[in-house]
């Protein structure tokens, strides 16, 4: 996408940008199939249309409502906008893209976290949740979540902090009969932390994407989850 909009020109560049913005405003305000698709393109956002607004009419269904995000990004106002009345928090850990997010869209409610992890030891963390505990700001752990979007941190590589606890994490803070929903489970990690913390049996769609495989749970039991046993 970023390679498509160096190649227009000047013009088209500067008209792109002067539509993202609105765009993301109005695809909040009225969600549809095409605005949100609009949206996405002039905002380069990598979940996909559907898969956008298979979240957003889940937002919709229970707003005003409390929504927890996992990574911020070029789709944060879109959020922000489309929970009306309702608490909207982002977590990141990458600091300079959070300045970066929060300048271009005011009173976003994001908090700055640390992972300790690398995605390449995954396999130990899979079977001890302890090491999997962090500490969080007590906006985040004071009361549970209607809806969680998983699609942070990092974990494309190996030295990426892998996202081991914000799928365990979701687990936890998500209310009873909440949505869980996870971007990039056709990766290997992703796929064994859901199975894991999530569960199959909670499983409610799929949608597949060129950029990645969304799933959505709804956790009907949340909170500690033993390990299994052989």
């Amino acid at each position: 996408m970023l390679s498509k909009l160096s190649k227009m020109t000047p013009l088209k560049q500067t008209l792109i940008r002067l539509l993202a913005r609105p765009s993301a405003v109005v695809a909040a305000l009225l969600p549809s199939r095409r605005s949100i698709r609009v949206m996405r393109r002039l905002n380069r956002i990598i979940l996909s249309a559907p898969q956008l607004l298979a979240i957003a009419q889940k937002i919709e269904e229970q707003a005003p409502c409390r929504v927890l995000i996992f990574g911020v990004g070029h789709d944060s106002l879109f959020w922000h906008r489309l929970n009306r009345n309702g608490r909207t928090v982002f977590l990141e850990d990458d600091e300079g893209w959070l300045r970066k997010v929060t300048a271009k869209v005011k009173n976003l409610q994001a908090y700055a976290v640390g992972y300790d992890t690398e995605q390449k030891d995954w396999q130990r963390y899979l079977g001890n949740p302890a090491l999997l505990v962090m500490d969080l700001p007590l906006p985040v752990t004071e009361r549970p979540w209607d809806l969680i979007l998983v699609d942070g941190p990092a974990g494309w590589c190996d030295n990426a902090p892998g996202r081991m606890k914000s799928i365990y994490l979701a687990h936890q803070l998500v209310k009873p009969g909440g949505d869980v929903f996870v971007h990039d489970c056709e990766r290997e990690v992703e796929e064994a932390f859901c199975e894991r913390f999530l569960g199959r049996e909670n499983l409610i769609r799929e949608i597949a994407a060129p950029q990645g495989l969304l799933r959505h749970y709804r956790i009907l039991s949340p909170g500690p989850k033993r390990p299994p046993t052989n």
